[in-house]
């Protein structure tokens, strides 16, 4: 299983995901804002990023591009906004994938395995 970095300012959205992905054997570090992300980074190697859009301060595409300019791991982008423009922007900014809010356990260990898949 694999070490991934939640970067989510919603403590309840924080929560849940981290608890599925840890019931899936994941160990997970959660950074509640854009700033503390890049911090973690700095701190330690891991397999993945999920990154939430919008945040105050530094915004999640923000921490994509700085992740993609790090040579980073894969992120998975994570939004309440489900248009075609806050996909494009995310996949433009270097993200791997999308996933709209609200989702389903099911979607984002598919979208996890996938992504960890890929970047090994």
């Amino acid at each position: 299983m694999a070490r991934i970095l939640l970067v989510e300012d919603e403590p309840l959205v924080a929560h849940t995901v981290r608890r599925i992905l840890e019931r899936a054997g994941h160990v997970v570090d959660w950074a509640p804002s854009g700033k503390l992300a890049l911090e973690r980074l700095g701190e330690g190697a891991y397999g993945l990023v999920l990154c939430d859009l919008v945040m105050p301060g530094v915004s999640g595409l923000e921490v994509i591009r700085e992740v993609k300019r790090r040579g980073g791991p894969p992120v998975l982008a994570l939004s309440a906004s489900v248009s075609a423009r806050s996909r494009e922007e995310a996949l433009a900014a270097g993200a791997k994938g999308f996933l709209g809010k609200p989702f389903d356990a099911q979607t984002l260990l598919a979208q996890v395995a996938k992504l960890l898949e890929e970047g090994t």
